[in-house]
């Protein structure tokens, strides 16, 4: 049985629960930076990039990916040997005439930039037509509604693939990435998202368990 496996940074609490904690705000704040949503113009959250402590706000939130990156590298540069392959999961707008300056693209390049192993971004997913955002319009996170939308625009480089994701739910579009990806004899084993949406408030809104997919079909 093939599986994947998907790490996070953070939790996102999509919907505010009874008792929201500093941290939980932080969480919730930080992963819409990466995702560069607008900020809270009131609210702050303190990082660690480079060593040095910086305030996340709106004004400087491209800076989040940065932050998000330096805990990501040690992931990618640890898995498998040679060169890794990060494969961005597109928007739910990024069709196959769009650039590849979509979101999860430039947090995979942000990524690649840090990392010490060789690692090149592959940007080479797309959807056949606009999608419905799971989040904000109603639409699926079922990975056989998504499969038959998905498109492989060009051939993918050589190296060990990693999905890239902002944020995940039940893992849908993951799934979807990995059989796409199986059409073309290239295996998946491993996924990085900054947040993992979640309703049940955890101790640590930072310290979120690696959540493991089936990916046969």
């Amino acid at each position: 049985m093939p599986l994947l496996r998907v790490v996070f940074r953070l939790q996102y609490l999509t919907v505010f629960v009874e008792e929201m904690r500093p941290r939980d705000h932080d969480a919730t704040h930080l992963v819409k930076a990466v995702k560069g949503r607008p900020l809270n113009p009131r609210q702050y959250s303190n990082v660690s990039i480079d060593g040095k402590t910086i305030p996340i706000r709106d004004g400087n939130k491209e800076r989040a990916l940065e932050w998000f990156a330096e805990w990501a590298v040690p992931i990618v540069d640890s898995h498998a040997k040679g060169r890794k392959v990060l494969i961005p999961i597109p928007s739910s707008k990024t069709v196959a005439a769009s650039p590849d300056d979509f979101r999860t693209a430039l947090i995979a390049r942000a990524i690649a930039e840090k990392c010490t192993s060789s690692v090149v971004v592959a940007p080479i997913l797309r959807w056949s037509k606009t999608m419905p955002s799971a989040s904000e319009e109603g639409g699926s996170r079922d990975p056989r509604v998504l499969y038959p939308n998905l498109l492989l625009i060009s051939g993918i480089p050589s190296g060990a693939c990693i999905l890239i994701d902002d944020v995940t739910t039940s893992g849908g579009h993951l799934i979807a990435a990995a059989w796409k990806l199986a059409d073309v004899k290239r295996e998946v084993s491993l996924a990085i998202c900054c947040g993992c949406t979640t309703h049940e408030q955890l101790d640590d809104p930072f310290s979120v368990p690696d959540m493991t997919l089936d990916i046969s079909r």
